[in-house]
């Protein structure tokens, strides 16, 4: 009988052990299908940035009108094709991670832009502030390169801050030409901006 109940509390622990990792990415690593997918279960690390983007992706898009949730699913479609062919192709340690680093930031935590949407504004920030999906972005964007500038400046002679900061400053104006562009819709400045949150992201790396 002891060794009976012995044995089934083994059971137990080793099935509660499976389902915590089958339950630990960001889809269900029993349907694992791909070369990336069973990748993705095999290695926790990879597997809990895999859940933290997929809980990242739902917040994200829960706060977002229709027709922006179409566009966010569409690009999510587009990353996940890309992430395929990066994952199978890295060769810098923590390559893996890093990648998803970078798409956790872009979609979350879900923020607002700093601009003032109740002013008069230009015609590159009322696309922003008309649009839910780019004024997260713009905030992620003011976020990141606040958290960034936060950590520079402890370098006594600030110079890394100040080439970032003078580094912004073009950036946004790049940012006001682009946008500003008959071609650049939402789809567009979305895109745009995410580029640039890699750009802050990877400035840690």
């Amino acid at each position: 009988m002891l060794i009976r109940n012995a044995v089934h509390k083994i059971l137990v622990i080793i099935l509660f052990l499976i389902t915590t990792t089958l339950a630990a990415a960001g889809f269900d690593c029993q349907k694992a299908s791909t070369d990336v997918e069973r990748m993705i279960c095999d290695k926790p690390q990879l597997s809990e940035a895999d859940k933290k983007m997929a809980d990242a992706y739902q917040q994200l898009r829960t706060v977002l009108p229709s027709s922006e949730r179409e566009l966010l699913k569409q690009e999510q479609r587009e990353w996940l094709a890309y992430r395929d062919f990066e994952l199978l192709n890295c060769a810098k340690q923590n390559c893996e991670v890093h990648f998803y680093e970078v798409r956790i930031k872009q979609l979350g935590p879900v923020e607002q832009t700093d601009l003032n949407c109740s002013t008069q504004k230009t015609s590159v920030e009322e696309m922003i502030c008309s649009t839910r999906l780019l004024r997260h972005a713009d905030g992620r964007i003011s976020q990141l390169y606040n958290d960034l500038q936060n950590e520079l400046k402890q370098d006594r002679y600030h110079i890394k801050s100040q080439v970032l900061k003078q580094d912004q400053e073009w950036w946004v104006r790049l940012r006001d030409t682009e946008l500003s562009q008959p071609y650049c819709k939402r789809r567009c400045a979305w895109r745009f901006f995410q580029r640039r949150i890699e750009f802050l992201v990877r400035y840690r790396f």
